[in-house]
């Protein structure tokens, strides 16, 4: 009998369950017509396409000094938030590098390669646009 009882209050708790989760399920549904949820966050992709030597260092605002290896199997990969960004590479000179996502168009999967003559930027890791020279440190 109480085995009985045992398993008519687990069905009960999990209707329970499902009901509270068809109802928020539906709560966000209601407050994003298109399902998707939105997350305001930033992917920050960087490439080291340089030549081997000297090395290529990276200093910002959300990351103390880090060495970044050559090839996109080395990528350094950043989870940001939606404030602006700052920071610096270091390699036979120096390029500024800024991420301010009101100028991102609504992407949030960025990518940078960093290349002997400049920065290039951008939003599909396939079409790139030159955005910053190197200039002096």
């Amino acid at each position: 009998m109480s085995i009985s009882i045992s398993i008519h209050v687990f069905f009960v708790v999990f209707f329970a369950g499902c009901l509270n989760l068809q109802n928020s399920i539906a709560a966000i549904q209601k407050n994003d017509s298109s399902g998707s949820i939105d997350i305001n966050i930033i992917s920050l992709s960087i490439e080291n396409d340089l030549p081997s030597l000297p090395k290529l260092f990276f200093y910002s605002d959300f990351q103390q000094k880090v060495e970044i290896g050559n090839g996109n199997r080395n990528a350094y990969v950043k989870l940001l938030n939606m404030n602006n960004h700052t920071g610096v590479f270091v390699w036979k000179q120096c390029a500024q590098f800024s991420v301010i996502p009101s100028m991102e168009n609504g992407h949030q999967r960025i990518f940078w390669s960093v290349r002997e003559d400049a920065l290039y930027h951008s939003w599909d890791n396939a079409n790139w646009e030159k955005k910053e020279s190197w200039g002096s440190c």
